[in-house]
């Protein structure tokens, strides 16, 4: 078991995280197979990535974790899913929790991307 921050072992998931806590902001990581996590959340090792037909049925959990987080606003970083097919599926997601929880929801690229 790892914290969620640490668990995905990722440049671009490190500098995000230290720009939000820089930043005083929530940052939250989107997991194919978890949902919404908050960067401290333990996870176990896992290799899953969201398929497009698992989509709607990680919605809703997405959707109520960001109702709970007390979530108004989002920016959310990708890079762009028609570059990157594999990013599609989480973009969606993000996309349909966020109308769903009536959350603003902003997509942009990562800093220096």
């Amino acid at each position: 078991m790892l914290p969620a921050v640490r668990r995905y072992i990722s440049l671009r998931i490190e500098e995000l995280h230290s720009l939000a806590q820089k930043r005083g902001e929530a940052f939250y990581i989107l997991s194919g197979e978890y949902g919404l996590l908050r960067p401290e959340e333990m996870i176990p090792w896992y290799d899953h990535l969201l398929l497009t037909d698992e989509v709607v049925g990680l919605v809703p959990g997405v959707a109520s974790g960001l109702v709970e987080e007390g979530v108004s606003e989002l920016v959310y970083y990708t890079a762009d899913a028609s570059a990157v097919i594999a990013v599609a599926p989480y973009l969606e997601v993000i996309q349909q929790a966020c109308s769903q929880a009536c959350v603003e929801l902003k997509v942009e690229l990562p800093p220096g991307d």
